[in-house]
């Protein structure tokens, strides 16, 4: 997989939309984690660290004595986590660029860890099969994937539901794999390893506290608008991004209630 591949890109846009997704996400990524048993003091490998975020959460598990290795294709994603990680004083978290399945690293890891990164890879069960050569026996390997059938509304925002399946089509047409968490079991173990714990939550809100969750869909749509049009999933002039968020958020009104895309989660350990 090379970087450009990957579907979102990596402008300075969407490593900060990264950000903004990260702050409803990672408590739900935190509870995968911690259910998975990254704990004090592991050292952790971040596949797909984009700008940081899963890396600094790890290294809020492990604490000082742990120690977190964060790899991205993308040099302004790396430089982008490397700053941030810095401006946290967060000496035990460190970037390098790279294919992890390619990258070479010292010791084994105790664990390997990822979020929205295998739906990108066009194998991602020979993928993992390689990375997880950096992990010792008896590892943990935790991955949080997503599965948009997942996202929907009640009582039906049909412009919520509109954008939800703009973003699947698109995400899908430019070559990820927009079901892969509902996949995670069966990709394991065509990976070599062991049947995993798979654990499926999702963001809900309702009324005005659903801003949040349309942001989550909203900026993706910013990200993905010219992908969008090229593709001919729909008109900038049909997705009138200006009123975009005040348009769903109307039709929500007081008591509709918004979820997102299936998050899921899957952990299993690396055989003995």
């Amino acid at each position: 997989m090379s970087d450009t591949d990957y579907a979102l890109g990596h402008a300075e846009a969407e490593l900060r939309r990264l950000s903004t997704q990260a702050r409803l996400i990672d408590p739900i990524t935190r509870r995968f984690l911690e259910a998975a048993g990254i704990a004090k003091g592991m050292r952790i490998l971040d596949i797909g660290s984009g700008a940081g975020d899963v890396a600094l959460l790890c290294g809020e598990l492990v604490g000082p004595t742990g120690e977190v290795v964060g790899t991205d294709l993308a040099l302004a994603a790396v430089e982008r986590a490397e700053r941030r990680a810095k401006n946290a004083g967060s000496c035990r978290i460190s970037f390098r660029q790279g294919d992890p399945a390619d990258l070479n690293f010292d010791e084994p890891f105790d664990a390997i860890v990822g979020r929205y990164v295998l739906q990108f890879m066009p194998d991602p069960a020979q993928s993992l099969r390689r990375i997880v050569r950096h992990l010792r026996p008896g590892g943990v390997v935790v991955f949080h994937e997503l599965d948009w059938d997942g996202a929907r509304s009640s009582p039906p925002s049909p412009t919520y539901d509109e954008v939800c399946v703009w973003l699947s089509r698109t995400i899908e047409a430019a070559g990820a794999q927009v079901r892969l968490g509902a996949r995670l079991g069966s990709l394991f173990e065509d990976a070599g390893l062991p049947p995993p714990t798979l654990r499926l939550e999702a963001a809900i809100s309702s009324g005005p506290r659903a801003v949040n969750l349309v942001h989550l869909v909203t900026d993706l749509v910013e990200t993905l608008l010219p992908t969008m049009e090229r593709l001919g999933i729909v008109a900038a002039s049909q997705v009138d991004p200006p009123t975009l968020v005040d348009r769903i958020l109307s039709e929500v009104g007081i008591g509709g209630t918004l979820i997102g895309r299936s998050e899921i989660g899957a952990w299993t350990a690396k055989p003995q």
